[in-house]
């Protein structure tokens, strides 16, 4: 592609405010768009992967916590159990005979 043909080709892009694919192969090689929508791409790109890692990492903590609560629960139960049956216990008369 000479200067001339690569000239228009940007000022067609500028006129319509689009990319350009390169095809090479019958295959999309290269995407041309200009340095302002990059650089606006590269910002969305840190600020979309910066939320989804912060989202990841409370999404984590409320899961730790959930666990906890769990496990605290099955503890309660656990103790109101072996408490029950230590009051059945306390409450049976034993008679022996001589």
């Amino acid at each position: 592609m000479n200067e001339s043909s690569f000239d228009k080709i940007k000022k067609l892009m500028k006129i319509v405010g689009g990319k350009a694919i390169i095809i090479e192969d019958d295959k999309p090689a290269f995407v041309i768009i200009n340095v302002d929508e990059y650089v606006d791409f590269k910002d969305v790109e840190k600020k979309t992967f910066g939320n989804l890692k912060d989202s990841r990492d409370k999404i984590n903590k409320d899961i730790d916590v959930w666990k906890m609560k769990q496990d605290e629960r099955k503890l309660k139960q656990l103790d109101v159990k072996s408490g029950s049956d230590k009051e059945e216990n306390e409450n049976d008369i034993t008679i022996e005979t001589l």
